[in-house]
């Protein structure tokens, strides 16, 4: 059985899609369309991550695919599916370190500690914010407040994956804006 914590959400099934069980899935905020293509996906069903197998994949956005699992065949299987939150293997995820010019998903991010060479510790990634446009920020639980720190690579030293931590190296005064 896969364990959650060897996964990352991605997404989730937003609604049936047509009348032969296809399923619209989005995106989460710093994962795209891209990050949900592949030959089984993980549903969380009842507490659990139920591996769904995917007849075909079909990209209709940046942010959504549309899936035809098997053994989902009609409108309905599929509408109880929707809600339904999707990861997928920690392990399937391509090397991530040059984030900002090789234009990889940050949401695979999310839960790591940012550390800063100067600074020190800073907290735990909680969140991408997309919502400025070209410059989406690293959004960062720093004692209980949030420090939004830009993704870019000039300002990443290093990305453990192994033990799930960031090292920036941030001018200084970015921490204390």
């Amino acid at each position: 059985m896969t364990e959650k914590e060897e996964c990352v959400k991605v997404g989730l099934i937003a609604k049936p899609h047509g009348v032969g069980g296809e399923v619209v899935v989005r995106a989460d905020t710093g994962f795209c369309a891209d990050d949900l293509c592949y030959e089984f996906l993980l549903l969380e069903i009842d507490g659990g991550l139920v591996p769904f197998y995917a007849e075909e994949v079909r990209i209709k956005s940046n942010e959504e695919v549309l899936v035809k699992f098997e053994f989902v065949a009609s409108h309905d299987d599929a509408r109880r599916l929707s809600g339904c939150n999707v990861y997928i293997r920690r392990e399937w995820t391509d090397d991530i370190a040059d984030i900002a010019t090789n234009n990889i998903s940050t949401g695979f991010l999310i839960g790591y500690s940012a550390t800063d060479k100067q600074a020190g510790y800073i907290g735990i990634i909680t969140d991408i914010d997309n919502q400025v446009g070209a410059n989406p920020l690293f959004v960062i639980n720093h004692n209980d407040d949030e420090i939004l720190v830009p993704i870019a690579d000039e300002l990443i030293a290093n990305i453990d994956d192994k033990q799930k931590t960031i090292l920036f190296d941030l001018p200084e005064g970015l921490i204390e804006l």
